[in-house]
């Protein structure tokens, strides 16, 4: 029985650790204790995606990308588009078109042209028209209109007649936008001449097929397409000119929104795990900011000695890093500090400490290559007594708190609390939440006192107090070769990055 006992104890720890990381984890925290467009109009089946491991970025250089997160970022953010639009009706015949226009009429009176984002595409899926239509006039002026939905919006918010398939055909053909195509039938001379021009077109061919499928069932759409065809025979003496588009309509409008978004620069930020505070600010708040101007990819990363080989690398554009890191002002510009990160130094509720300065002795499991690991070597460097305790490799946080319980030894963390997955492992009766109190760390001016409270880790801080810890700030960084590459839009970014920072610190609620 007592062998079936220890069996069964890895088993029982590790499943409220599973429950703990599975859970959703939008939303920051309440309070701290610290004392220092797109939109889903007339239609309804999306491209196929495909995945591959190097793409052709903005400016043409080929490189490849090292972002290892799940189809799961940008979820969040594009099913928030859709809320406005859920209740609205499904049907697909031509007798309901009135009542969707009236809708999307009214939508777009609600909204200034820069209200409508774009949806967020995964790397795959832009790598796909990067190298499919690199060539193509149209593609490419598209890519080079500096306000590319702002200009696509403001057309489209001009075309308030819908089509006569008003919710049945797809989004996209390859690089061409559905909603376009079908609208274009409300003009049969424009529609003709654009059908002339792109006859040699497999996208809009595959666009003229699907049509003539659905006018079967469709004796409006039947007697546009005759219309279309009427007027094509007038240019039968002209030569076709594949970047042909009908007077005031941009390109940006005639692309598909993938396409239009795999024409704009790549942003890859450095975050840590997709548990992590970093990753939540990326997937929360840069992402629905700066989706109009840069396509945002998070890079997986172990930590902050890692985001910073990665920066130098040139594999990540931007990243957070922890405040006691030491960043290249020549290669990285510092562009805000939105909030604190504490250090959680916890240990198993048996061992004999309450201070960092009972550790000698004692065994601390920290995760190899994490900002934490970093933070440590920097205690040591200002205090050598810490050298005197041993430090061993997690192989992540998750591990570090099970090796922590399991061993009765201890482990050390940074984050601000709540602002991530792994808080909720941490406060458990098994483990409690040790003072850092020495005057050595904060005497260096690299660390400022802070504390957390029993409000913040009920479990892991019993009796309603708080003890001292230290606390870095958490610092968001720009390499500046991106910047450089990426002029024409690194003001917007800028801008954009300043209005993050404001959203984050409020609501962090430091």
């Amino acid at each position: 029985m007592t062998t079936d006992n220890h069996r069964l104890k890895p088993i029982l720890f590790s499943f409220p650790l599973a429950i703990a990381l599975l859970s959703p984890c939008y939303v920051w925290a309440k309070s701290y204790t610290f004392s220092a467009s797109s939109r889903p109009g007339y239609f309804s089946s999306a491209p196929k995606s495909s995945s591959s491991s190097v793409f052709k970025s903005y400016s043409g250089i080929s490189r490849s990308t090292s972002s290892s997160v799940g189809a799961k970022f940008g979820k969040p953010y594009n099913s928030s588009l859709l809320q406005p639009y859920s209740g609205k009706t499904k049907q697909k015949t031509v007798a309901n078109a009135p009542k969707l226009q009236s809708a999307a009429a009214a939508s777009s009176a609600s909204q200034s042209p820069s209200a409508a984002k774009p949806k967020h595409f995964p790397v795959a899926d832009l790598q796909k028209y990067r190298r499919r239509y690199a060539d193509n006039s149209l593609y490419q002026q598209a890519a080079q209109e500096p306000d590319a939905w702002g200009t696509r919006s403001r057309y489209q918010q001009t075309q308030t007649q819908a089509p006569a398939m008003a919710n049945g055909g797809s989004d996209a053909f390859g690089m061409l936008s559905g909603q376009f195509l079908y609208k274009l039938l409300n003009n049969p001379n424009a529609a003709g001449e654009y059908a002339y021009h792109h006859q040699d077109d497999r996208d809009y061919r595959q666009w003229r097929a699907e049509a003539e499928r659905l006018a079967m069932a469709n004796a409006g759409l039947r007697a546009q397409l005759a219309q279309l065809d009427a007027a094509r025979r007038h240019y039968g003496t002209t030569p076709p000119n594949p970047s042909w588009l009908p007077q005031g309509v941009p390109a940006t409008a005639v692309v598909s929104e993938a396409a239009l978004k795999s024409g704009q620069a790549d942003f890859n930020v450095c975050v840590g795990s997709e548990g992590g505070p970093y990753y939540k600010v990326a997937q929360t708040n840069l992402l629905p900011e700066l989706v109009e101007w840069v396509n945002v990819n998070p890079v997986i990363t172990l930590g902050t000695p890692d985001i910073l080989g990665k920066l130098a690398a040139g594999e990540c554009d931007a990243g957070f890093i922890q405040g006691d890191a030491q960043a290249d002002s020549q290669q990285m510009d510092v562009v805000f500090k939105p909030f604190l990160e504490a250090a959680h130094l916890a240990c198993h509720v048996n061992a004999h400490t309450s201070t960092i300065a009972d550790m000698a002795g004692h065994t601390v499991w920290i995760p190899q290559s994490s900002g934490a690991r970093l933070t440590w070597d920097k205690f040591v460097a200002l205090n050598p007594v810490y050298a005197q305790v041993t430090v061993k490799d997690a192989a992540s946080y998750v591990d570090a708190i099970n090796k922590a319980v399991q061993t009765k030894a201890c482990l050390l963390y940074m984050a601000a609390p709540h602002t991530a997955a792994i808080d909720r492992l941490l406060n458990r009766k098994t483990l409690k939440l040790v003072a850092i109190d020495d005057p050595a760390l904060v005497a260096s001016g690299i660390y400022q006192a802070t504390s957390l409270s029993s409000s913040d880790y009920s479990q892991a801080i019993p009796d309603a107090y708080s003890i001292q810890t230290v606390a870095i700030p958490a610092t968001f960084v720009v390499s500046k070769a991106w910047k450089s590459q990426h002029a024409d839009i690194a003001a917007k970014v800028t801008q954009k990055l300043a209005e993050v920072e404001q959203q984050i610190t409020r609501n962090v609620q430091q």
